[in-house]
């Protein structure tokens, strides 16, 4: 199988990483996609419909015909309702505050196309958490440490945000922002050669 070209459409570092895991040489487009969510959409559909979005976008950009390009968009869920990023400190405490002590869920709706061959697939991972319960001390001091701010639903598993987590029910690297088991799974199926993959039993 030939080598192809991966693209990334996304600024997160932390979806950086995740790829770097698949062992791929791969390059960056930051795309700037409408993420109003309807009303009436439920939470699967949010992330596929918004990783489709960031996918247009990147796919208007890029120029190598040999490339399988990557969207991804991951929200928080609690009580039905979609929790995106904070615009600001306030809403990052009035989203954890809401989350403590309780369960709820991470989706991550990721989008992929082979431009080489047409082939596409777009899919979501669901994750759920629970959350220990926090003082306000605890949670005005985590916000004003800068992490929760670019994350959806205010935290970040991976960061400080760990201690707020008392246990997951699925993929740990769906909350991070990226399924990348079976991200890997389905490059492969759309034509990617993963190195990391070709020695499993």
């Amino acid at each position: 199988m030939s080598q192809i070209h991966i693209v990334l459409a996304s600024g997160s570092p932390r979806r950086r990483q995740l790829l770097d895991m698949l062992s791929l040489p791969f390059s960056v487009v930051v795309t700037d996609a409408d993420e109003e969510i309807r009303p009436e959409w439920t939470p699967a559909r949010a992330v596929e419909e918004l990783a489709e979005r960031k996918l247009a976008v990147a796919l208007s950009r890029i120029d190598v015909p040999d490339t399988i390009a990557i969207a991804a968009d991951t929200v928080v869920v609690v009580d039905g309702s979609i929790l995106g990023k904070p615009a600001n400190e306030q809403e990052a405490y009035e989203m954890l505050a809401r989350l403590q002590g309780r369960a709820h869920e991470v989706y991550t709706g990721v989008a992929i196309y082979n431009m080489k061959n047409g082939a596409s697939r777009t899919f979501h991972e669901m994750t759920r958490v629970w959350m220990r319960p926090q003082r306000e001390e605890w949670l005005r001091w985590y916000i004003r440490t800068g992490e929760p701010m670019d994350k959806a639903g205010s935290y970040a598993i991976q960061g400080i945000g760990a201690l707020l987590v008392e246990r997951i029910e699925g993929d740990f690297y769906n909350v991070v922002g990226l399924p990348i088991g079976q991200l890997a799974v389905i490059l492969e199926e759309l034509g990617a050669s993963i190195p990391s993959l070709q020695n499993r039993a």
